[in-house]
């Protein structure tokens, strides 16, 4: 037989790669972070920074970076960055702990400023947040090209055995979009719950804010301060002053306890409309019968009643809050409390204003929450941090309304679910309002009050 010849064995294959691109950071918490977890508003005591929230938040700026300049074409876009239920994700995000993360209580030693304010939720739940300094590396990586269009065809194969059009066969490099989204999220956002008020703000040494893209807001900055810490107070304060004041003139009141009576100093009725306006609405207000009869106290000071309104006329009634975030939780301090039935001499029951949208059939559809579009934290500009507000120029989507709702809460015992049109929220008569400044919006008027508060505009 003849001799068998063997050949000779095949060269060894190159050695397969992940086709991935990788970048690395190393990120600081420099202001607290509240929530975080996978149960809503606690920390994870084993994995305070979780990939997934990452990933959530690198979303919602890419969105705002590059994804609304695409048009109907960003769900698409969206698909191939970040991945779908027929698109398998081409990001992967690693977190590296890089010390140990503490846990505090939200007050940080005060009851009313603006670290309370921005964490009174944590304040109110008695929930801990994570104490600002903690640090991490932040590894993330993504397909090539080749990789994504190699998904793509699997994708298609799929669509044209359903029976359904096919998407394009080449998918561009995603590389500048999860880039860009991730200078929008290290310049501008956060960690956990509350990153709008500046809770769990990051920073990155390695980060250049030059390589920021252009973003559809405005950015204001204070004078410069030492730390992080005290630059987010400053411009947590900025929002907050402006939100809750300018009320009337502090004075006293008497309000009874379980040992008698005693008397409190406490702030006049506030200058904005809306409590006036849920006034006039319900029909409720508080007319003490004990103080009847004419006084010399001015309204805005009257401890006893509350039925002559503060505000002008022609701006009730209006909500121009609204456009600062929903929803807004009013409390009245002298309404007949929580479980009983609105009193039509008493100031009204609580209420809520919530935003509502319009669906294909017309029906309306009531919405938990609208964001607000101004973001509060400290920025770092040429090394020095800086108290920084940032406004977006958004305009309200097609749609979308708002509505005022509160349970027994009308004068007569029934609930309120009163829609509030736009020009109760924008309008020309709100200019004559203390607080508007003689502005339409309240936007503009923030904006207005910034400005007249060393908050200078700055191109990023």
């Amino acid at each position: 037989m003849p001799k068998k010849i063997i050949p000779n064995c095949p060269a060894i294959p190159a050695k397969r790669t992940d086709r991935k691109q990788t970048l690395a950071y190393d990120i600081e918490l420099v202001t607290p972070m509240f929530g975080g977890g996978a149960v809503a508003g606690t920390p994870d005591s084993t994995l305070p920074i979780r990939p997934t929230a990452i990933r959530g938040h690198l979303r919602m700026w890419w969105r705002l970076t590059l994804g609304q300049k695409l048009g109907l074409g960003m769900w698409r876009r969206e698909e191939e960055v970040f991945g779908s239920t027929e698109f398998p994700s081409p990001l992967t995000v690693m977190v590296e702990p890089l010390c140990k993360f503490q846990t505090v209580e939200p007050t940080y030693g005060e009851r009313f400023g603006p670290i309370a304010y921005a964490l009174f939720s944590a304040v109110e739940n008695k929930q801990q947040v994570v104490r600002e300094g903690g640090r991490f590396r932040m590894h993330i990586s993504w397909l090539d090209t080749d990789m994504l269009n190699r998904q793509r065809a699997t994708q298609n194969r799929a669509l044209r055995a359903a029976k359904k059009k096919p998407l394009p066969d080449r998918i561009e490099d995603i590389g500048p979009d999860i880039e860009a989204a991730i200078a929008g999220w290290l310049a501008f956002g956060g960690l956990g719950a509350r990153t709008r008020r500046g809770c769990g703000s990051v920073s990155c040494e390695q980060f250049d804010l030059s390589k920021l893209p252009a973003i559809s807001a405005d950015v204001f900055i204070g004078p410069k301060a030492a730390f992080a810490m005290e630059a987010w107070k400053s411009a947590v304060e900025a929002y907050r002053f402006f939100r809750q004041t300018p009320r009337g003139p502090i004075h006293q009141k008497a309000i009874k306890t379980k040992d008698g009576t005693k008397t409190i100093r406490v702030p006049g009725r506030s200058y904005w409309p809306e409590a006036d306006s849920i006034r006039l609405i319900t029909g409720c207000s508080l007319k003490s019968a004990s103080h009847s009869g004419a006084s010399s106290v001015p309204p805005d000071q009257n401890p006893h009643d509350h039925s002559t309104p503060i505000v002008p006329n022609s701006a009730l009634p209006s909500f121009p809050r609204a456009l600062l975030g929903l929803p807004i939780n009013f409390h009245f301090a002298d309404g007949p409390g929580r479980h009983v039935s609105a009193k039509s001499n008493k100031d009204p029951k609580d209420v809520q204003i919530l935003p509502v949208l319009l669906d294909v059939s017309g029906k309306k559809v009531r919405m938990d929450r609208m964001c607000s579009p101004v973001i509060t934290r400290p920025l770092q500009v040429n090394r020095e941090w800086h108290p920084a507000v940032i406004v977006f120029k958004q305009d309200l989507p097609t749609g979308v309304g708002f509505e005022l709702i509160g349970t027994n809460a009308m004068a007569n015992g029934q609930d309120l679910a009163q829609p509030v049109p736009l020009p109760q929220v924008v309008n020309h008569s709100l200019a004559s309002v203390r607080p508007m400044k003689g502005k339409s919006s309240a936007i503009d008027a923030f904006i207005s009050y910034l400005q007249s508060n060393q908050f200078v505009k700055v191109q990023i």
